[in-house]
């Protein structure tokens, strides 16, 4: 179950974001790298952004090929709903991932004018959950469905008007409202434990085993679509590889359980 820890000021987020990676660093030094179950960040600061034309980028001080070297195959090790469609009615659906129980996310336009948007959760013929996705938008609502320990959770985008936000629901429950965030995105078990991303009024961050911690950025693009998809995090079996920027400053950033055997 996901819990909602107690919230700080951004600045406090930073601090504790800092003394993690501080310690991190100095147990890398030490020759004793962190245990497994803690994730540890590995951030590039680049020279501009990256090119979402072909996925290219500069990373100060080293090369591209040295940077994806490093986590090379456990990022290879990629996890991601696959969107289908039948060849009779070509409506897109999408099967769970993860250990628990077999599900379809399956996605439902009204006839009405405007068209609307619903997102279905089928376990075999049976509808367990229905939740609005709002108008037709460049991307899909179908974003993610996992099952897991008794749960499922299911990712939805919701475009509406000004509105452009990444909700999951847990359960049938929303934990955009019951958590305090303005958008939720990104969700996967990462080495077995449910991760994702999050914004909220003190910045964004990251739920890991139901812990939050704080993140630097301004911003980590997700959702696009056709080249610039090409920006989005990366879901990997035991990290997730993603850009952020701060301003006009951009990074490539890893952040992973790296000790899994």
């Amino acid at each position: 179950m996901f819990t909602k820890q107690s919230k700080s000021s951004r600045e406090r987020k930073l601090i504790l974001l800092a003394l993690g990676l501080t310690l991190a660093l100095s147990a890398c030094q030490a020759g004793d790298p962190p245990p497994s179950g803690e994730l540890v960040l590995e951030e590039y600061r680049l020279e501009g952004p990256p090119n979402s034309d072909n996925g290219t980028f500069l990373p100060i001080g080293t090369s591209q090929e040295a940077v994806l070297d490093k986590h090379r195959t456990e990022r290879e090790q990629t996890v991601s709903n696959e969107i289908l469609s039948t060849y009779v009615t070509m409506v897109p659906y999408m099967s769970s991932l993860g250990p628990g129980q077999s599900l379809t996310g399956v996605l439902g336009i009204s006839a009405a004018d405007p068209i609307r948007q619903t997102v279905n959760l089928m376990q075999g013929e049976e509808t367990l959950f229905s939740v609005e996705a709002g108008l037709p938008s460049p991307a899909l609502p179908l974003q993610g469905l996992w099952s897991y320990e008794g749960h499922w959770v299911l990712e939805v985008l919701y475009a509406e008007g000004e509105a452009w936000e990444g909700r999951l629901y847990q359960d049938g429950l929303l934990l955009n409202e019951s958590l305090g965030y303005q958008e939720a995105f990104g969700f996967q078990l990462l080495a077995g434990k449910p991760f994702y991303f999050f914004q909220d009024e003190s910045g964004l961050g990251y739920s890991y085993d139901g812990e939050e911690t704080g993140l630097p950025y301004d911003e980590i693009p997700h959702y696009g679509c056709c080249s610039a998809s090409l920006l989005n995090p990366v879901h990997a079996e035991n990290m997730v590889a993603f850009y952020a920027y701060t301003g006009d400053d951009w990074y490539y950033v890893e952040l992973g359980d790296f000790n899994q055997d």
